[in-house]
């Protein structure tokens, strides 16, 4: 049987900084950091919420609001939202949230979950689960007056 003598080559890793990036690049683009960026999303989902029309249209599916209520169970025992946002910096996912948040589409279950929880800590009100919370948030809409016509 053959055996190779293999070395591990170790190189520093490199990683870069807030502070590589920030000279070349516009200040949307700028990294964030993950309490900055939950601030960003909860805003957000509210915004979004409140106004049907705009919202992604896979917030309404089911298996999207299982998710969201399944996150929202693990995130529970979190009590800070410096607790919280340590635990959004250590997610592999927060990485693709633009600060404009321009795009809803790439809100996805985890990261709303995470901006509901940051809202609950923030206010300490509990929020309903996620099909409820976003019937409730779209607030009463204006009734067509009665008799009013097109002409």
């Amino acid at each position: 049987m053959l055996t190779r003598n293999l070395l591990p080559v170790v190189e520093r890793r490199r990683r870069p900084t807030h502070r590589d990036f920030q000279g070349d690049m516009p200040a949307a683009r700028r990294p964030v950091s993950a309490d900055r960026a939950l601030a960003v999303v909860a805003g957000a989902t509210v915004r979004r919420a409140r106004r049907p029309e705009r919202r992604p249209a896979r917030w309404t599916l089911p298996v999207f609001a299982r998710e969201v209520d399944l996150i929202r169970l693990h995130l529970a025992p979190i009590r800070s939202r410096r607790g919280l946002a340590a635990s959004f910096g250590r997610e592999a996912f927060h990485a693709d949230i633009d600060p404009g948040i321009a795009d809803g589409e790439s809100v996805g279950p985890v990261t709303v979950a995470y901006a509901i929880r940051w809202l609950e800590l923030g206010d300490g009100a509990p929020r309903p689960p996620w099909t409820t919370w976003l019937d409730e948030s779209r607030g009463p809409q204006p009734r067509p007056t009665a008799g009013a016509t097109r002409g």
